[in-house]
């Protein structure tokens, strides 16, 4: 079954209005989730539930950055529609998917004798009644079944800019996922169902993805007997080895807090700490949908377009990456205590300055996924392999001594440290040199980028004072205004200012453009 090409703006709508629908979702079903999960389980569980999630996300740095390497290597293959280019490729991928999926679960076998040095009030969970090995077992089942069950077969329709597709089957198996959740939590209180769960619907989705790329690329699974030269392997590998460093870089920035809190502090501040993570991600992934959605779109651009157009469309894409994570950083510092007050309870907050902090590590990434995707679609994956070394030993060297100072604070603090002497310092010269040609010298990008910050410190000062003395009598109601103020301000004032740039032209001709079509669709 063929499918209709389309043009890289339309491709790259229709993902991303999957995708915030979705997102809307699961936005709901995690808050339920976490609710039932608090009432019926504790803050301990919160705890071991944060602590193994990012254990398993270290070993999933076994991946070796596979998936964005054959990601890259696709574009130009399916533009031309070169068939067998593809199933060749494929044909790694899937060896290398088993491969990995059988790694990971050696090497988190190996961990579980490690777990009583991980967790400071080990000893005290036997009595709670917590079996931290079964437990671990379960969530390392869970990481591996990601990788197994025709897993590797979605990177076509990610590449092909067809992802809106996937993300329909995925979200109603997610619905599905947390229901049942839900319901073991409220009848059976039982952790290890509860992670099971997870399991077997992972299992399930990805049959389904499966099914789903079969049925619109038939033409990719015939059976390939050519295999990629060991040229093009050892080539491939460069690239994953660069772009292992950057996993590792990502893993360490923020997937090691949990690890660091649990040893040196305890469960406890894990578990409190995860309900701002919830934020966090939340954020994070409904705002990361928008670089996953237009993903294979610049790869296309990249792959055929000149110079010009490709820093016009970097601009564009930073200057809403400052919009969108902005108002979310800033959404983050004044309202997230409010909002864990009303949820769960004043005595699951963690005191400022710690939500603000949350709040600048949130924009700090959302400037690092922006300059990281521009890397990941040029290829850009070999020059700068020295930069994620030096964000590794800041954060950990600065959170380490930190933590025992200011305790959570200081993890969070290491974390945005590595961001601005690492990331902010190198990526953005080595990308404007090998990835846009040097079209206009790097200053550029940090003179607007420091105009960028100042307006948002200006801005989140403003709100935060405007939403510390409005309050009105009716709690939720007043947490309402305090979010409209924040959602409002920032893109209001970014609008105003640059009224006359490239950036809010082009931005505001799509918005026109979807509303049109909308309008004429419906006269």
């Amino acid at each position: 079954m063929a499918i209709k090409e389309s043009s890289r703006t339309k491709n790259s709508v229709k993902n991303i209005f999957a995708s915030l629908g979705g997102q809307l979702l699961v936005i709901v079903l995690r808050f339920v989730t976490r609710t039932v999960f608090i009432h019926t389980l504790g803050t301990e569980y919160l705890g071991i539930n944060g602590l193994f999630s990012e254990i398993l996300s270290m070993l999933s740095l076994t991946e070796l950055g596979i998936d964005t390497a054959i990601n890259f290597q696709m574009y130009k293959p399916l533009a031309e529609h070169d068939d067998k280019r593809v199933r060749v490729l494929m044909k790694f991928y899937k060896q290398a998917y088993r491969i990995i999926g059988l790694v990971i679960f050696l090497l988190g076998l190996c961990l579980i004798p490690v777990l009583r040095f991980l967790i400071k009030d080990y000893d005290s969970l036997e009595g709670l009644g917590i079996n931290a090995v079964l437990i671990f077992i379960l969530y390392l089942l869970q990481s591996v079944s990601s990788y197994l069950f025709f897993a590797y077969r979605s990177t076509i329709m990610k590449a092909n800019q067809k992802k809106y597709i996937l993300d329909i089957a995925g979200y109603a198996i997610m619905l599905a996922t947390n229901i049942s959740q839900i319901l073991v939590l409220v009848y059976l209180r039982n952790f290890v169902i509860y992670t099971a769960t997870v399991i077997l619907f992972n299992i399930i989705q990805n049959v389904i993805n499966a099914v789903i790329v079969q049925k619109y690329y038939p033409q990719f699974f015939i059976k390939e007997e050519e295999s990629l030269s060991k040229a093009e392997v050892q080539s491939l590998f460069k690239d994953c080895g660069a772009l292992f460093v950057y996993k590792i870089n990502a893993v360490v920035l923020k997937a090691t807090d949990n690890t660091i809190l649990s040893t040196f502090i305890g469960l406890k501040i894990v578990g409190l700490y995860s309900n701002y993570l919830l934020f966090y991600s939340i954020c994070k992934n409904m705002l990361s949908m928008l670089y996953t959605s237009v993903k294979a779109s610049m790869g296309n651009l990249f792959a055929v377009s000149d110079d010009q157009k490709k820093y016009l469309f970097f601009e564009i894409m930073n200057y809403l990456t400052v919009i969108l994570y902005g108002t979310a950083g800033i959404g983050i510092a004044v309202c997230a205590n409010e909002f864990i007050s009303l949820w769960i309870g004043t005595e699951y907050t963690i005191k400022q300055p710690f939500p603000i902090l949350i709040g600048i590590e949130l924009i700090f990434n959302g400037l690092k996924n922006n300059l990281g995707q521009i890397r990941n679609i040029s290829g850009a994956f070999r020059q700068m392999w020295f930069r994620p070394v030096l964000g590794i030993i800041v954060n950990l060297g600065v959170s380490i001594i930190l933590v025992n100072i200011c305790g959570i604070y200081g993890v969070i603090i290491g974390t945005i440290s590595a961001d601005l002497l690492t990331n902010f310092m190198v990526d953005p010269g080595v990308i404007h040199k090998y990835s846009l040609n040097n079209y206009k010298p790097v200053s550029n990008y940090y003179i607007k980028n420091i105009k960028y910050f100042i307006i948002l410190v200006t801005v989140g000062i403003i709100d935060y004072l405007l939403c510390k003395f409005l309050v009105v009598n009716i709690a939720w109601l007043s947490l309402i205004v305090h979010v409209l103020i924040v959602a409002s301000t920032v893109p209001v004032t970014f609008l105003l200012l640059y009224r006359n740039s490239n950036e809010y032209d082009y931005l505001i001709g799509i918005v026109r453009k979807i509303f049109n079509k909308r309008k004429s669709c419906n006269s």
